[in-house]
């Protein structure tokens, strides 16, 4: 196992052809399992979550073995980042969506229970589904329930078609490109197999098992305290001879696809193996048609390789971070650029014994591996020179030099230093808190860390708050989704039956275009309102600034509105509830003109405003806005105040956070001046000011749901009021005096309806709970 130089020529064509940008790129994918636990750390023995649907359909959030082994699968992405950060995603969702339960973040199993009491996974009354519980009641007999709960994370990768093509065109001669492609992933896998024990050393986080596991194991292993046991150096029980593997070491022949297919059908036929999928290779070839994946192999090719011998890092929230990804990908096209060689017999038993040496022994600075059947050397030694080799590759590649080069030192750090590893930390931390109470800590702190950025769907910050909202319900339900236009948040969704698009989650196909024109125009959403009976603010309109300004005299006594006839998210709105000066009027229209051709003042009804969420037949959400404003401590000037507040992380611009930066502009002022103050005022301590009278929270105001503190009628009135204008989907805006008493026409009004009205205000409330609005929009849509 002499490590070889990098393949010149290949390297050559490569530079001279300008596709070192390439070598980053790729189509990445993880799956990732995690047993769910209670507080205690018991394993859970409770089903699989009903909020994930159909864990034989869901894309995202499966199970695996058993009822309490969450599987969270990424979509197939262009970039390691890519693959992380939605990685990230799921471990958020999952996490937030267990209630009283915890991720278990490490692969070794929690405290188990007797194995009647591990429920294996259940699935659909389908062919599949039924199938899917065979499989899983076979492995039960053959393995035991316990081993199959040992969790860890798959890598998934190829290379781009195009990069390929570029390769073929060269190298491929007298091939058809499946065939190069075949040869091409053949060879990565023969040499990551070869030099997986260098990933198993610096990624092997499994060195401990609690007292619950299988006792038979248990008593071939040293105690490290009351609870825990041990091999002495041990990197990776997973990964060892007692861990998640065959019950003999297979070999195959990795020559060609149709060799590889004849010797696993081989295996099937003699009752070794149950099918293709109960192959448990640390490398595994992977097909178009997983079903049936030895003839889809035969027909299409390999697909993509997955490397199934990564542990769960506890230290890391998502099991794993990006810098070992990147390592991983380094390895991958180290095994690229290796010459060819074939994997025999006696390679596939020094890759083995290599395997197992240091899964088990692999903390033992003078551990020695096999470079062939005659050749030993220390393992640190062997692994310098692979990364002797890797750090070349970077010079090639050229992007994120400095980064991969710091993965490499990092790597070749634990190399010279075991008690570095990830391994040995655990160790180390479980001699000092013992083995529970080291995972659990993490795991709480985990949740925490979920719960502090629960508004955030990482990788679509910049797409509005709402759309993200709608992304990850679909996410939740497995629905394929697909950005359209990230500026204009225009997605498509996928259930497999049906496709859906959406723009800023709540412009559906569900709303016709008249009702969206109806809700648009103010004047005419009165209009409508008023003809069935429902109360809306008398008012006038007008087209140009002159005319208004000349109607001084007929509102000056009045409580008023100025607003544009076609407004949203509260803009260019002035309200005077008191007197106000002709000088501010004007200016108020003035505002108003700045956002559209026509404007309307119309009678300012008393009370507070209050935002209905309508989808379909039924009101999903209500929440009192209120108002921007800032608490007095009898210190700080409201400017101070203003100025604490918005550093919230809770509050952002573009409707991308649950509320809105708080800005201290002309109306602000305006609004200020007529109470008689300035921002340069201090306010009492408790004191409340407030900055703007109109509550939109796209202007600063706060949220407060109170969905269950509003009566029927007004419910009622809000539904008909969708319904008047043909609307599925509605905001509808309404002031009510007094919320203890029941809707009459003195009592309540409203003023505005809302086509595209903003979701995650119901979801992300600044006082209230979260009423899974992203969730009842795809029930809204059948998906």
């Amino acid at each position: 196992m002499d490590v070889k130089g990098l393949d010149k020529e290949i390297i050559k064509y490569i530079c001279e052809n300008n596709l070192e940008r390439d070598l980053l790129k790729g189509n990445f994918g993880i799956e990732k399992e995690n047993v769910r636990v209670d507080k205690n750390g018991r394993l859970s023995t409770t089903p699989h979550p009903k909020v994930f649907g159909d864990r034989l359909n869901n894309l995202y959030i499966t199970t695996d073995f058993a009822e309490s082994q969450v599987e969270m699968v990424t979509p197939v992405v262009d970039t390691l980042e890519e693959t992380y950060e939605f990685l990230d995603n799921l471990q958020n969702i999952v996490s937030l969506e267990l209630e009283e339960e915890l991720l278990w973040p490490q692969s070794n199993p929690p405290i188990l229970p007797d194995d009647e009491k591990i429920y294996i996974a259940n699935f659909n009354d389908t062919s599949d589904g039924k199938e899917a519980r065979r499989y899983r009641d076979t492995l039960a007999e053959k393995y035991g329930k316990k081993i199959q709960l040992i969790s860890g994370i798959h890598y998934n990768f190829s290379l781009k078609d195009k990069f390929l093509d570029n390769l073929y065109k060269e190298f491929g001669k007298g091939l058809t490109f499946t065939d190069f492609k075949n040869k091409v992933y053949l060879k990565i896998a023969k040499n990551l197999l070869r030099y997986r024990w260098l990933l198993i050393y610096l990624t092997g986080a499994s060195p401990i098992v609690h007292k619950t596991y299988d006792e038979k194991i248990i008593n071939n292993m040293k105690n490290i305290n009351e609870e825990s046991y041990h091999i002495e150096d041990i990197v990776s029980f997973r990964n060892g001879s007692y861990g998640y593997k065959n019950e003999k070491d297979f070999i195959i022949s990795y020559d060609n696809v149709e060799s590889y297919v004849r010797d696993i059908e081989e295996l099937i036929s003699s009752g070794e193996l149950d099918s293709a999928r109960e192959f448990y290779s640390p490398v595994r070839l992977k097909a178009e048609e997983n079903k049936d994946t030895l003839n889809s192999l035969l027909k299409d090719g390999i697909k993509y390789l997955e490397l199934r011998f990564i542990d769960l890092n506890p230290f890391n929230k998502n099991g794993i971070d990006l810098e070992t990804l990147y390592l991983v990908h380094l390895l991958v096209l180290f095994s690229l650029f290796q010459e060819d060689e074939p994997f025999d017999e006696e390679s596939q038993k020094v890759a083995y014994k290599n395997h197992e040496l240091v899964a088990s022994f692999g903390r033992n600075k003078n551990l020695e591996l096999y470079e062939n059947f005659n050749t030993k050397n220390l393992l640190c030694n062997m692994g310098k020179n692979i990364f002797e080799e890797i750090r070349k590759l970077i010079s090639v590649i050229g992007e994120k030099e400095e980064f991969l080069i710091k993965v490499v030192d990092d790597a070749i750090d634990k190399l010279e230093n075991p008690n570095k590893t990830i391994a040995n930390k655990i160790v180390e931390k479980v001699l000092e808190k013992s083995y529970m109470d080291f995972h659990i800590e993490l795991a709480k702190e985990y949740l925490k860390e979920s719960k502090e950025n629960e508004f955030k769907l990482t990788g679509y910050e910049d797409l509005e708050l709402s759309t993200q909202v709608l992304l990850k319900a679909s996410i939740k339900r497995g629905i394929k989704f697909e950005i359209l236009d990230r500026k204009d948040n225009f997605i498509a969704l996928d259930n497999g039956k049906k496709v859906e698009y959406t723009k800023q989650a709540t412009k559906t196909s569900l709303d016709p275009y008249s009702s969206v024109m109806i809700m648009e125009n103010k004047l005419v959403t009165k209009h409508v309102l008023d003809k069935v009976g429902i109360r809306v603010p008398i008012g006038k309109d007008y087209f140009n600034s002159s005319s208004a300004k000349k109607d001084f005299t007929l509102f000056k006594d009045k409580s008023i509105v100025i607003k544009p006839k076609f407004t949203n998210f509260g803009v260019g709105i002035t309200i005077f509830k008191d007197t106000f000066s002709k000088e501010s009027y004007e200016r108020a229209i003035d505002i108003a003109f700045e956002h559209d051709d026509s404007i309307l003042i119309e009678e300012f009804l008393k009370g507070n405003e209050y935002r209905f969420l309508v989808l379909g037949d039924k009101v999903e959400g209500v929440l009192n806005r209120v108002p921007a404003n800032v608490v007095g401590d009898g210190k700080s000037s409201i400017e101070e105040l203003i100025n604490r507040k918005n550093s919230s992380p809770l509050r952002g611009e573009g409707h991308r956070t649950p509320l809105e930066i708080i800005t201290i502009g002309e109306i602000e002022k305006m609004f200020l001046n007529q109470q008689g103050k300035d921002i340069n005022y201090v306010p009492l301590d408790g004191e409340t000011v407030y900055l703007r009278e109109n509550s939109n929270i796209s202007t600063g105001g706060d949220s407060i749901d109170c969905t269950e503190d509003i009566l029927k009628s007004y419910k009622d009135i809000a539904i008909k009021a969708a319904k008047t204008v043909g609307a599925s989907i509605c905001g509808v805006d309404m002031i009510i005096e007094d919320i203890s008493q029941d809707a009459t026409k003195d009592n309540y009004g409203i003023i505005e309806l809302n086509f595209n009205p903003a979701v995650y205000m119901h979801c992300y409330p600044y006082k209230g709970v979260n009423r899974n609005i992203g969730e009842k929009i795809l029930d809204l849509l059948d998906l």
